[in-house]
């Protein structure tokens, strides 16, 4: 079966990563590349050398030009950013035309806008799955795989993050500024966002309010303990709903002292009316360089570094209180374009295929299962381990 995909945004860093790993698939035979940048995009799409591969001007605040696309196609594969901004908008077209959707919402709020969208997706028979990235997207999935070894679940975190590694000294650290006069990412301003203004965090059943960055939790790897900080995300706004039983979800982030410093002092200036999420997006980078340079210790070296994108799941297995953790050893190419395009296309591919048959707006935990997706995803990471076991590693303790 073939089928017409259209990749809004996808001549940016993430979509780029997505619309190639897409294209290796024989069940693609068109795929309309759309954007605002045109001259990005049509470099892009002659890069391809592609007879499959269209592009179109899109400027996705114009709804019915958004709308006249997506009927052009069977599934619509998103990474127009902020989604704070369009995500629920793309949403509601994808629900109006009829089209099976995946994105990579990454702002809680719109994540639970979306899900308040659930009824009218079904109504009309299509998939929207929103979220599947690196995180959210693999922290959902490994947390599933991690609640899926218990008996009865009651809290999960999901973690950016790692123990281990070097922490160098002052005189190591980079003396001039950084980001001076590029432009901003995009992924720094979301970062920014989900720093300043207060975030959900599922407790005792119910969701909380709180400010990011001030408290969190302590998190097990293979190879030691760490404190890591909350932040804002839509891990535990789907957790909270896709896993049942559970009383508590949390996303934490672990950046180190300098960066934590930095973001409780932007998030509250965002907070205050003092600098936009942009602003403080731009001055973030050497907020954090001015305060290493400051450091005065020695080299510390913590061990192997190991971690990245985490999660788990604490509950009771056998009658006995237990935590399993759960993480990847491996990533595709490209940094975080490779570890949220992959997981994107992944899911398209999944979709296209019947695999993932679900109706309504999903999550990742609600419609993948874990291992046949690692062992997928791991195909495309660079030097691919022989086996799903390599590829996850797994820490379990009694609690």
């Amino acid at each position: 079966m073939t089928m017409k995909v259209l990749a809004l945004g996808g001549s940016g860093d993430m979509g780029q990563t997505a619309v190639r790993t897409i294209l290796q698939h024989r069940e693609v035979d068109q795929l309309i590349v759309a954007d605002c940048d045109l001259d990005r995009m049509n470099t892009f799409v002659e890069s391809l050398n592609d007879a499959r591969v269209l592009a179109r001007a899109i400027d996705v605040q114009d709804a019915e030009a958004l709308e006249g696309l997506m009927r052009q196609v069977d599934v619509v594969m998103n990474t127009v950013g902020p989604f704070y901004r369009f995500g629920v908008p793309i949403v509601r077209a994808a629900i109006k035309t009829g089209r099976n959707y995946a994105d990579i919402n990454d702002d809680y709020r719109p994540t639970q806008e979306a899900l308040e969208l659930d009824e009218e997706a079904r109504a009309v028979g299509i998939t929207v799955l929103v979220g599947i990235g690196a995180s959210p997207g693999i922290t959902n999935i490994l947390a599933r795989h991690a609640a899926e070894q218990l008996d009865e679940v009651d809290h999960i975190q999901t973690v950016w993050g790692s123990v281990g590694g070097v922490r160098r000294a002052q005189s190591a650290v980079p003396q001039e500024s950084v980001l001076e006069g590029r432009r901003v990412e995009a992924a720094l301003v979301h970062f920014m966002y989900c720093a300043s203004w207060k975030i959900p965090v599922f407790r005792d059943g119910k969701f909380v309010e709180i400010v990011p960055v001030e408290d969190g939790e302590e998190v097990t790897f293979p190879n030691g303990k760490g404190f890591f900080y909350y932040i804002g995300h839509p891990e535990p706004v789907t957790l909270a709903r896709f896993v049942k039983g559970i009383s508590g979800a949390c996303n934490l982030c672990g950046v180190g002292p300098e960066a934590y410093d930095a973001l409780r002092e932007l998030g509250a200036g965002v907070r205050a009316g003092e600098l936009s999420e942009e602003q403080a997006a731009a001055v973030y980078p050497n907020e954090v360089l001015r305060r290493m340079q400051q450091r005065l210790e020695e080299p510390q070296d913590m061990g192997p570094r190991v971690g990245g994108l985490h999660a788990s799941a604490s509950g009771r297995k056998d009658g006995k209180r237990v935590r399993y953790g759960y993480g990847l050893t491996t990533a595709p190419p490209g940094g975080m374009a490779g570890v949220t395009g992959v997981p994107l296309a992944i899911a398209v591919e999944m979709i296209m295929n019947g695999e993932i048959s679900q109706r309504g707006v999903l999550a990742p935990e609600a419609c993948i299962e874990p291992l046949p997706f690692f062992e997928r995803y791991m195909q495309y990471c660079e030097s691919p381990p022989e086996s799903v076991e390599q590829a996850v590693y797994q820490v379990v303790e009694e609690i």
